[in-house]
């Protein structure tokens, strides 16, 4: 159950009907992608910030599912660009340890799903120098950060 589609009827975060991790809120992904930065931005930190208040299974799930969400087909590339750089701005605001907890879970989270982590890498690396140099900065440090400790 998914906390970004608030709580869609899936198995094992797949949608049974469309086969997609986050199906259930490929709609609201597509609005907030279609509004202004000075709106979405606020609009996801809730979200995320929402996602720290989870325990660590819920917040894999929720992640797993926002980045199908971002991922799905029927998500244009501007849109899914407009919120992997809001996200990834988002995080990099966040305190070091906040900032760990979300990579870290997105990590984890995507080790089920790895064609989202390869489609998810790929729009990460596009939008990077588009976010704000000082979030972009801190967001690649725990990345590497967690990413190594991931790896070994």
């Amino acid at each position: 159950m998914g906390m970004f589609g608030m709580f869609g009827k899936k198995n094992n975060g797949i949608d049974p009907v469309t086969g997609e991790y986050g199906g259930d809120m490929v709609a609201m992904m597509k609005m907030m992608g279609s509004m202004p930065h000075m709106m979405r931005k606020p609009m996801m930190k809730g979200r995320i910030n929402q996602l720290l208040a989870l325990s660590e299974e819920k917040r894999q799930e929720s992640v797993r599912d926002m980045i199908g969400a971002f991922n799905s087909p029927k998500v244009n590339s501007k849109t899914q660009e407009s919120l992997v750089a809001t996200r990834v701005e988002i995080v990099g605001e966040l305190p070091e340890d906040a900032r760990r907890t979300i990579i870290s879970s997105r990590t984890q989270a995507l080790k089920a799903a790895p064609e989202l982590e390869i489609a998810d890498q790929r729009v990460q690396e596009r939008i990077l120098s588009k976010v704000p140099q000082q979030a972009r900065e801190a967001f690649l440090r725990s990345w590497e950060y967690v990413r190594k400790d991931a790896n070994g």
